[in-house]
């Protein structure tokens, strides 16, 4: 796809490769770190709950010392000096017969898993699907820019020409001001064309999980509750300085093409 001529309208062309932003959209989306966490986390609940299911057997034991003497200090000093050791031991040993509580505890929650496992293919299949439709719309939204990019220079070229044709007296004002309203349609087109890239872009951003790192928020900073580092956004300026107060300094985000 060529790029965009020059000019003081211009759009970047960003290289887009489906398979690579697939793989962020499943990595960075939080909801679809969210639905594996939940999945991980009912695991965890149903190998307890299967452990419920078995024979239980259990070892006791306790060590302590004894008093006996015909009153209390006596018998109090026989458990300070240790003179009277005394221990306990033993086990046991339990089968569940019905347990049915734990049986059916153990078959919901696995119900829930397998719903969990469900739900969490589901908001795979949303990203990438999302993500699909996001390129497809950066691709076409590119493409609506060129051609308005190029009817913009071709109604230029249409004024200059019947600009000169005017100055010697071959053209009317009346031609002059069409070709001008001509001009002036082609620049709006233009602009709101590039408006529609930048925003399918920053669609795609969110669908890969990206927007936060290429908008240079920091989340450790929300974190803190302190800005280290002013966000670099598009047509965004810090406010005036604060007498007394000290900015942070903008530093640009690395320039990394969404996927």
């Amino acid at each position: 796809m060529p790029e965009l001529p020059s000019g003081t309208l211009t759009a970047s062309h960003q290289i887009l490769n489906r398979q690579d932003s697939w793989s962020k959209g499943l990595t960075q989306r939080p909801e679809v770190l969210q639905a594996r966490l939940d999945v991980e986390k009912q695991g965890i609940q149903l190998k307890f709950d299967r452990n419920q299911l078995y024979p239980q057997l259990d070892f006791v034991g306790t060590y302590g010392y004894n008093g006996t003497g015909t009153n209390y200090n006596s018998a109090w000093t026989q458990v300070t000096d240790r003179l009277q050791p005394a221990y306990t031991y033993g086990g046991q040993f339990s089968i569940p017969l019905a347990n049915t509580a734990a049986r059916n505890t153990f078959k919901s929650d696995k119900v829930t898993l397998q719903q969990l496992l469900v739900s969490l293919k589901r908001q795979e299949q949303n990203v990438m699907i999302a993500i699909d439709n996001d390129i497809g719309n950066v691709q076409a939204d590119y493409d609506q820019v060129l051609a308005t990019r190029a009817q913009r220079q071709y109604e230029e070229q249409a004024l200059d020409a019947e600009q000169k044709k005017y100055a010697l007296g071959a053209s009317t004002t009346t031609l002059v001001l069409q070709n001008r309203s001509a001009l002036a349609q082609a620049e709006s087109t233009l602009v709101s064309a590039m408006a529609a890239y930048e925003k399918a872009q920053v669609e795609l951003d969110r669908a890969t999980g990206l927007l936060l790192d290429h908008a240079g928020i920091l989340v450790a900073d929300a974190e803190r509750g302190e800005v280290t580092r002013m966000p670099a956004i598009p047509f965004v300026a810090p406010r005036p300085e604060v007498p007394g107060s000290v900015m942070p300094q903008a530093e640009p985000p690395a320039q990394t093409p969404p996927q």
